[in-house]
């Protein structure tokens, strides 16, 4: 495991994500729509998260798939437990400002001298140590793809963009849509744990 953050180059391969631009995270519905983790006191357990708590991180995707594959689909078993995701919101964030982040995905990865198990691998400890120095170049966050669903575009943003640059367009609670939950789990062959209790058939299409 790296204990250091790797030596990037003089330049970053920059993704300017300019004002305007909506994001979508899945997040707790309990929970406010813009959250950096891990929070103060929590140990870091995402994967572009601060090592020791020099920066706050939000996770966000392009699209709801991307969002949802990344906080839901974690197992590759593809077997998704309804109560879970019935718990959950999506939000669309607007983006209040040109936001500059690392391309980490695509020629991003060997510009930075990395592959693409930087983004896929179980140790989060070299990703982590990576977003560290790209935090240390001032960039905004880090776009990346998917581990889960390698089409959709993910971001991990840093808390020096404020709440307040995040403006909150709408929330959709998953429990009061469970066909957009079923149709999200049909596009990637995952099925509802039939353990459980499932979504309300009425509801579905």
């Amino acid at each position: 495991m790296a204990t250091s953050a790797p030596a990037l180059p003089a330049e970053c391969l920059i993704v300017r994500l300019p004002a305007g631009t909506r994001v979508t995270r899945v997040h707790w519905s309990t929970n406010e729509p813009v959250w950096f983790g891990p929070g103060p006191g929590n140990l870091p357990g995402n994967r572009f998260d601060a090592p020791d708590g020099e920066f706050g991180t939000l996770y966000a995707a392009q699209e709801l798939t991307g969002a949802f594959a990344e906080t839901v689909l974690r197992r590759a078993a593809r077997i998704v437990a309804w109560p879970s995701v019935r718990r959950r919101s999506w939000s669309t964030l607007e983006l209040q400002r040109d936001v500059d982040v690392a391309q980490l995905h695509g020629g991003g990865l060997a510009w930075h001298g990395v592959t693409s198990d930087i983004c896929s691998g179980d140790d989060y400890g070299p990703p982590q140590l990576l977003s560290l120095a790209f935090y240390s170049r001032n960039l905004d966050g880090i776009a990346y793809r998917s581990r889960h669903n390698n089409d959709e575009i993910c971001y991990a943003l840093y808390d020096r963009v404020t709440p307040a640059e995040l403006k909150l367009v709408q929330t959709s609670a998953f429990a009061e849509y469970p066909a957009v939950a079923d149709d999200l789990l049909n596009k990637v062959g995952a099925v509802w744990d039939p353990q459980l209790p499932l979504p309300d058939i009425d509801q579905l299409p």
